[in-house]
């Protein structure tokens, strides 16, 4: 690199567009001095005892790496700093919801309890064995919170990688993986045949007359899921077309207040599409269970088909769990306990048991097409379907041993 002599003999910076290099009298070392894709300044200085060669290479290496564009600033940024960011900004932009938010910042408060040891290091400085040291606090969550702990650990990496803070990202490397619950998964089974169509005379006699016994029958009759059951108005019933349209569901705000939402569970705010919103036709039994409804008259602003008329409000789904509780203890429907959810379960168990498309069962209950929730998650097999198919193969057990 050229140097020139200033009037007084002293070396002058020469600007060659990529940075100036020079001997600094005062210092007795030579200086690079060169600007960041950021436009902040920058001066790199020979290091003592360090050759003239050996300087002149590492400002080589800054050089390429300006020219590559692979060039890192020092960055005083921390995990915890870009995560809180990120989630602001994307409650600010409006891509999630006030609930969504809450549920984000509750994620985030999970990895401030198990991730304490690097989180409030500057991410340029975060190590594999970081991560890998915190693997035993978060394991004491369940697999569905794991789950969504590492996939924002992952996101927080990955904006640090694009935004140039980091020249690698770890969470790519294979060996750095997911950690497994302590937690058994608690498994939620279907009702069994027998005790589904228990449920079901016990709605039909002892309880006819309680104000829950409808909403229970139409998730047995339809797999709804219990807020979308309770979300139902007039305007989603069409006699003549013989339909029920599900578009909306009760939902959360951020003070975990009831509130009616706008579109179904399934609804994505960055893309403005609610793949939950479904319209399918209605069999008999739920046919006659509507027009048993709608018969009574429904007094209600929103036009609700369920609808606390006592205290004028909506029926929440912790009062059907608990309704579900309390009869099931009365009258021992079910060895184990009966929730909404169960029954919801049921209905999609019933239906695979019965030989229906996927597609059709996934269009009934609101999931995604393609997805494997529904037949991964939400299916059991009950004892008697599995007897009716065992004897399709026409096999004389009689003539095997144990």
């Amino acid at each position: 690199m050229e140097e020139k002599k200033q009037k007084n003999g002293s070396p002058k910076a020469v600007a060659n567009g990529e940075g100036s290099f020079y001997k600094s009298e005062t210092l007795g070392r030579f200086i690079f001095q060169y600007t960041e894709p950021s436009g902040k300044r920058q001066t790199l200085r020979q290091k003592k005892n360090e050759s003239e060669r050996a300087f002149r290479k590492r400002v080589t290496a800054v050089k390429d790496k300006l020219d590559n564009g692979t060039y890192i600033a020092k960055s005083k940024d921390t995990f915890i700093e870009i995560l809180k960011k990120y989630v602001e900004q994307k409650h600010k932009d409006g891509r999630i919801s006030d609930r969504s938010y809450g549920r984000e910042l509750f994620t985030v408060h999970q990895i401030e309890n198990t991730c304490s040891s690097f989180i409030n290091k500057p991410i340029q400085k975060i190590t594999i064995e970081d991560i890998e040291s915190c693997k035993e606090n978060i394991r004491q969550y369940s697999n569905e919170s794991i789950t969504k702990i590492w996939s924002t650990i992952k996101k927080v990496f990955q904006i640090a990688y694009s935004r140039r803070k980091i020249p690698y990202n770890i969470m790519l490397d294979e060996t750095l993986i997911k950690p497994i619950s302590i937690k058994t998964n608690r498994k939620i089974e279907a009702l069994t045949i027998e005790e589904e169509n228990k449920l079901i005379d016990v709605l039909n006699n002892q309880e006819y007359n309680h104000k829950y016994r409808d909403i229970i029958l139409l998730q047995l009759y339809t797999g709804m899921r219990i807020g979308e059951i309770l979300a139902l108005s007039k305007d989603c019933i069409d006699f003549k077309n013989n339909t029920l349209t599900v578009y909306r569901t009760l939902t959360q705000d951020d003070n975990y207040h009831i509130v009616m939402g706008d579109h179904t569970k399934t609804f994505k705010k960055a893309s403005g599409i609610d793949k939950g919103k479904r319209t399918f036709p209605m069999n008999n039994n739920v046919k006659s269970l509507i027009n048993k409804i709608i018969s009574t008259k429904i007094s209600n602003i929103n036009g609700l088909l369920f609808w606390d008329n006592q205290n004028h409000t909506y029926i929440t789904p912790s009062e059907i769990n608990s309704y579900l509780k309390r009869i099931n203890d009365k009258y021992n429907i079910a060895n184990s306990s009966i929730h909404s959810h169960r029954l919801r379960h049921t209905f999609i168990t019933r239906c695979v048991e019965s030989g229906l498309n996927l597609k059709v069962i996934q269009t009934l209950v609101g999931h995604v097409d393609g997805s494997s929730i529904t037949s991964d998650v939400y299916t059991s097999v009950s004892n008697d379907f599995m007897i009716q198919e065992l004897s399709k193969i026409n096999i004389d057990n009689t003539n095997y041993m144990c």
